[in-house]
């Protein structure tokens, strides 16, 4: 009897080491590996007030390869969203809009345009 309860609660704490070790928060670089080894471009632009962040950022955008992915804008209003959507479209990138309120898919859309809640973590 004592040899099956000792079975038992050693199991029980392998049960709770593992589970501990799935909630440790400690090390967030190691929580996704393959996505650490897939190559990325991202583009920070920062600056003060009307130095020309916007603009440089969607010049940046625009070029972006579309054998390679394209390019997102990730914006915290909607109204940014659909002010990049419509620019990108007019200067003829196709690009697609995704906000909490509307969606407008371009057909063969290289890039899309979105809230930031919005952007899609995989591909189409």
């Amino acid at each position: 009897m004592l040899a099956r309860y000792a079975r038992a609660a050693r199991a029980t704490l392998q049960r709770q080491l593992a589970s501990s070790s799935t909630a440790d928060m400690r090390r967030p670089e190691l929580w996704y590996p393959k996505a650490r080894l897939s190559r990325r471009k991202i583009v920070y632009h920062g600056g003060p007030t009307n130095s020309g962040k916007t603009y440089h950022a969607l010049e940046a955008l625009k070029r972006a390869d579309p054998a390679k992915g394209g390019g997102v804008y990730a914006g915290p209003l909607r109204l940014l969203a659909l002010e990049v959507y419509e620019r990108m479209n007019r200067a003829g990138v196709y690009c697609s809009l995704a906000t909490g309120q509307e969606r407008r898919d371009v057909p063969f859309a290289t890039h899309n345009s979105c809230t930031i809640e919005m952007v899609a973590l995989r591909p189409r």
